[in-house]
């Protein structure tokens, strides 16, 4: 097919990583991911998103504690942006905006779920 390149075998992945794409072993395309969810309050509030379905920015500054309010708008901006939450605004008076988890969102809690269950087994 024109245009479209196949690995040969040994090939490594063009972010110099030094993966091998046979192997499917870069990990460098979620480093964007990485970034957003490595910053202060961001797993916590993906994790009271998925846990509240709908929530409003005052439950959430609520639930978090300390966080100012500028931090937080920031953190649901950069969690908006990477498409992992969305932000519904309802035209009531005054104005009502509301956050939920896209199905990305959705798709990376439980990815994260599965992870943490393999690094905690059951206690018999």
């Amino acid at each position: 097919m024109p245009g479209s390149r196949v690995a040969s075998p040994g090939a490594q992945a063009a972010c110099g990583c030094g993966a091998k794409l046979s192997a499917g072993d870069c990990l460098c395309p979620a480093t964007p991911l990485a970034r957003v969810m490595g910053r202060r309050y961001a797993l916590g509030l993906l994790s009271l998103v998925a846990n509240s379905g709908t929530v409003r920015f005052n439950e959430l500054r609520s639930r978090l504690g300390s966080v100012s309010s500028s931090t937080l708008a920031a953190r649901l901006s950069d969690l908006e942006e990477a498409g992992l939450i969305e932000r519904t605004v309802h035209p009531d008076t005054p104005p009502r905006v509301e956050y939920s988890l896209t199905n990305r969102g959705r798709e990376l809690c439980g990815v994260l779920t599965n992870f943490l269950r393999r690094g905690n087994p059951p206690a018999e």
